[in-house]
């Protein structure tokens, strides 16, 4: 039940989050808010998938380019606007070839400069072909309906009983129009952008339904036309190629060259035979004659290519289909969870300090798949909404992220209060991290242990006022506890003027032996630099000793379910203490078992050693071999001393009492140890040991 409840609260949590992103988002996506990334996600797919699709084999694009111009100027003497007797010899040459239809994308709303015999010319040539396909231009306020009527022929199409249609209608004049298999539409809708991204089948004027021009060529060439009955009012997504390039155009100059070849009985350019069954779009590409529009593979898109593109999509049927809004829905409401569950999820798991780092490698990966996904489903005709879903998993995580920050900021800010002045910032984070530490427990843990103590502290509190102590006091163990801290050291407990500590718990410190010794030697180093203070403020000498040693031990938090410390317990704990005290015995103010000099050393440590004794402590029946740590230039400052007292120390291991009392003495008045070294020898030489069973230990009579 305990583990439950906090899954629940943060299952709870999570929900709401997630509940009101989504609506937000949603709400947003509802209003149009994201119309302008979207379209630019939309655009940038098209881009990318365009060249996925080849363009259709029915299509062929005949364009009178700026060559076809200078062509019909120097060959022909033609100016510009040509005769429509032209276009008639495009269109036989068409027919001769078997052409599913020609569709012709330019109005032809006045008679030919060049004569009534010119129109009659081209609508003859339109009218034994009997697929072309002329244009119509409906004016974009009129509205367009679902469904589709099949009165197409011509007269039923514009003609009522006034005659042709007036404005908002541009049509072909009478003889080029009833030549006319169908008359298609060129008005395109575009976004508020300006881009055309979809094109209607058809569109209503008064009681007629009009095609548009890239469905026009389909009932000329009396094709079944596969138009949906529910065809969106605003028309299907269409699927552009990257240029009209793409459908390799052919120019007029070449047809005409062709047709004329064919009638002198010449080889042509081009056979007609090639065009036979395709639909042929006719339209203008020479500078400054062809109408520009933009489309979201290009700012300056052929006209024609639109309609092209249309035609292109029916054939292939290759538009693209837009999800339903309940797929934008699902999207939205599972980015928003991913966006928030994570650090949840961190949280019952225990990985809160990673959660931040978790939750990133979740929205990277998601973030990447997804856009992978909505091109794969774009080239595949799928298009995915992109900004709701994206908004989502950042808001979800930024939400989840503040909600997070403020319900358990108080905690930690109180934790890191609380402690800091017993626990170091690594050590107080992997709390906030895993606060689950703070309950009643321990695990066995390889640790380094330190004892310290004040040398004659009682004489020192005797002889001072309260205050004055406790300040004393407050600033020694201020300089002591920042260095312990600094090297990652936990404080256990202060006790009046000893400080306890150890390194490698509650957070994993593999070189923990060599951050003590050197945290240790540190401490009388900064010691040594207030000492003159120290004493001063205190009234009389001011050291300090420590003790320390490296071994297993029980850690973990001691006592009440309601009071408890993060403490340690065990063998080794005891002989760090003791240590510490038998430094009376040797003079010595730091000293440290050989399971810690040798940790250390193999972790690094540039710290050097003095071997003190083989020693036996108050409770310990077994010795333990404690050594003298301290800084090389402490060492070599004493080089030859320490040489001396090897040599001495060796003899006292051999029991060789007199000689190395004698060697002690040597050195007593520079050395402390050598000094007590010497009074043991001496009491050794009136009163010696069992020589037996002699090892050289070195007994300690106190604690």
């Amino acid at each position: 039940m305990k583990v439950l409840k906090p899954v629940a609260k943060l299952a709870i949590r999570s929900a709401l989050i997630v509940f009101g992103v989504s609506f937000f988002v949603l709400f947003l996506n509802w209003q149009n808010f994201f119309s302008r990334p979207e379209t630019m996600f939309y655009d940038n797919r098209m881009v990318v998938t365009a060249d996925s699709h080849r363009p259709s084999d029915e299509i062929a694009v005949v364009l009178v380019d700026q060559s076809s111009i200078d062509w019909g100027n120097q060959e022909k003497g033609w100016g510009w606007p040509w005769r429509r007797s032209v276009y008639g010899d495009i269109v036989r040459f068409f027919n001769l070839g078997e052409a599913a239809s020609v569709t012709f994308d330019i109005l032809f709303t006045e008679p030919s400069v060049f004569g009534v015999e010119d129109d009659e010319f081209f609508a003859t040539a339109c009218q034994e072909y009997g697929r072309v396909v002329q244009t119509v231009y409906l004016d974009q306020s009129q509205n367009i309906r679902s469904g589709w009527q099949q009165s197409v022929a011509l007269p039923a199409f514009v003609a009522d009983d006034k005659g042709f249609c007036d404005d908002p209608l541009l049509f072909p004049i009478e003889s080029i129009a009833s030549a006319a298999a169908v008359v298609g539409n060129i008005t395109s809708s575009s976004d508020s952008d300006g881009s055309i991204r979809r094109a209607a089948a058809y569109k209503q004027f008064d009681s007629y339904y009009v095609p548009s021009l890239g469905i026009a060529p389909l009932f000329a060439s009396n094709e079944e036309v596969p138009l949906p009955q529910n065809e969106p009012t605003e028309g299907r997504l269409l699927r552009f190629q990257p240029a009209i390039e793409s459908y390799v155009p052919y120019s007029a100059a070449q047809i005409l060259q062709s047709y004329e070849a064919v009638l002198q009985g010449h080889e042509p350019l081009l056979e007609p035979e090639m065009f036979q069954g395709m639909h042929v779009f006719f339209g203008l590409y020479a500078p400054g004659l062809f109408d520009i529009c933009t489309t979201p593979v290009s700012a300056v898109y052929p006209g024609v290519g639109v309609h092209i593109t249309q035609l292109d999509n029916y054939l292939q049927d290759s538009f693209l289909q837009a999800v339903p809004s309940y797929i934008t829905v699902l999207l939205v409401i599972l980015f928003a969870t991913l966006g928030a569950v994570p650090l949840s999820v961190a949280e019952v798991f225990k990985l809160k300090k990673f959660n931040v780092l978790i939750t990133i490698i979740i929205f990277v990966v998601c973030i990447g798949l997804f856009i992978f996904l909505s091109y794969g489903m774009f080239s595949a005709g799928i298009v995915l909404p992109m900004m709701p879903p994206l908004v989502s998993i950042i808001l979800g995580f930024a939400l989840a992220f503040i909600v997070s920050y403020m319900q358990e900021g108080r905690q930690k800010r109180y934790l890191k209060s609380a402690f800091r002045q017993y626990l170091s910032p690594v050590v107080i984070e992997d709390l906030i991290a895993n606060p689950e530490r703070l309950s009643l427990g321990g695990a066995r843990r390889h640790i380094s242990i330190f004892f310290s103590d004040v040398q004659g502290f009682t004489t020192i509190s005797e002889n001072l006022e309260p205050e004055a102590l406790t300040s004393l006091l407050n600033d020694y163990l201020s300089a002591m506890t920042d260095i312990i801290l600094e090297s990652g050291g936990t404080i256990d407990k202060y006790e009046g003027d000893a400080v306890i500590a150890f390194w490698n718990a509650p957070v994993d410190q593999p070189d923990h032996a060599r951050r003590a010794l050197e945290a240790a030697v540190a401490c009388q180093k900064k010691l040594e630099e207030m000492r003159s203070e120290l004493q001063t403020r205190a009234g009389r000498p001011f050291y300090m000793r420590i003790g320390l040693n490296t071994g297993d031990a029980i850690v973990g938090n001691m006592g009440s379910r309601s009071r408890f410390d993060y403490t340690m317990l065990g063998d080794s704990v005891n002989l760090a203490a003791r240590l510490e005290g038998l430094n009376k015995q040797f003079g010595t103010y730091c000293m440290c078992s050989q399971t810690a000099k040798e940790e250390a050393e193999a972790a690094g440590t540039q710290l050097c050693f003095r071997e003190l004794a083989r020693a036996a402590v108050v409770g310990k029946k077994e010795a333990v071999t404690v050594y003298e740590p301290m800084l090389p230039q402490e060492y070599e400052a004493k080089k030859t001393v320490f040489e001396v007292f090897d040599s001495a120390l060796k003899l006292f291991y051999e029991g060789d009492f007199l000689e190395a009392g004698n060697r002690f003495s040597l050195i007593k008045d520079l050395d402390a140890p050598a000094a007590n070294y010497e009074k043991k020898c001496q009491n050794f030489a009136v009163c010696a040991p069992d020589m037996e069973n002699w090892q050289g230990i070195w007994v300690a009579t106190s604690k």
